[in-house]
């Protein structure tokens, strides 16, 4: 059983002194809800986590791996085993490509090739997400998505840190390869172009601000089901009469109905409570299905 000596044995076996318990998770997700981390880690520097992840596996512990945490829900009862959220963020340009480890934003990547005259990316200026878990979801917006611009990247795979190329992935809409492998992806590359388009990126900026709303909030709860405006889960739910419907503190936006908000003192289960609302709302009057675009977690 892995229990009281597991923070002395990790920091004498790996030298690593900021292993944190019961962390509250709400600390480390755009929603602000969650329960504890058994165990917590951040990983500033990309090297740390093959050894910490070798470690944990061979203690038969859980883990996570996560980034910024705006694509989770957390639910109240917790993680009952080591959360590891990646900050390594170092980017770097070589010639046309863009490199970035796992933990930058990527709203930072797409600034960074910008601010060097490289373009192709200025559609990303307005995700709220990592570079890892742009990756592994395929991220997009305003008809990009990240299996556009991605050329090669570097996952954790069978304990070695190992190159691989876009194909690799195997993206589909919302989805990447990663999601059923379960390998973590450490650096991506991303193809640019000469010349960023400023005047694209501001656009960019002004639709999301006046589109989409600001606040505790993991972006678009549910994918959409199909690729005409009339199949968005956001027009589904509106149509439902959703908009502004609450369960506790939770709130789908009066803005956009895909987007469920944390006023303040929600909690997981008002989330999820007020989203299988939705669904079954949606699944009744259009016989649609709806699937949550975000990760559940606990």
């Amino acid at each position: 059983m892995i229990e009281v000596s597991i923070l002395r044995r990790v920091i004498i076996e790996m030298d690593i002194s900021n292993i944190r318990k019961n962390e509250p998770l709400s600390k480390h997700s755009t929603f602000g809800v969650g329960g504890l981390a058994k165990y917590f880690f951040e990983a500033s520097d990309i090297d740390d986590v093959p050894e910490i992840i070798a470690w944990v596996e061979s203690q038969g512990m859980r883990y996570f791996v996560m980034g910024i945490g705006s694509n989770i829900l957390f639910k109240d009862s917790g993680f009952d085993g080591l959360v590891v959220k990646i900050t390594a963020k170092k980017i770097s340009a070589e010639g046309d490509t863009v490199i970035a480890d796992a933990g930058a934003p990527i709203a930072a990547v797409a600034k960074f090739a910008c601010d060097n005259d490289r373009g192709g990316m200025e559609e990303f200026i307005s995700l709220p997400g990592t570079v890892g878990g742009a990756v592994y979801g395929n991220a997009g917006c305003f008809w990009k998505e990240v299996s556009d611009v991605l050329t090669r990247g570097w996952v954790l795979k069978d304990g070695k840190l190992t190159e691989v190329d876009s194909d690799y992935f195997k993206f589909k809409y919302r989805w990447s390869a990663l999601k059923d492998s379960h390998e973590i992806l450490l650096k991506a590359a991303f193809r640019t172009e000469g010349g960023c388009e400023k005047s694209r990126m501001k656009d960019v900026l002004a639709v999301r601000r006046e589109k989409q709303p600001w606040g505790k909030t993991a972006g678009c709860f549910f994918k959409n089901p199909g690729s005409t405006p009339e199949l968005s889960a956001g027009f589904l739910i509106d149509k439902c009469g959703l908009k502004g419907k609450t369960v506790g503190g939770a709130k789908i936006s009066m803005k956009h109905a895909n987007f469920i908000l944390n006023t303040g003192d929600a909690t997981a289960s008002d989330i999820l409570e007020l989203a299988d609302m939705a669904k079954k709302a949606v699944k009744g009057q259009f016989n649609i299905d709806l699937d949550p675009e975000i990760q559940i977690i606990g």
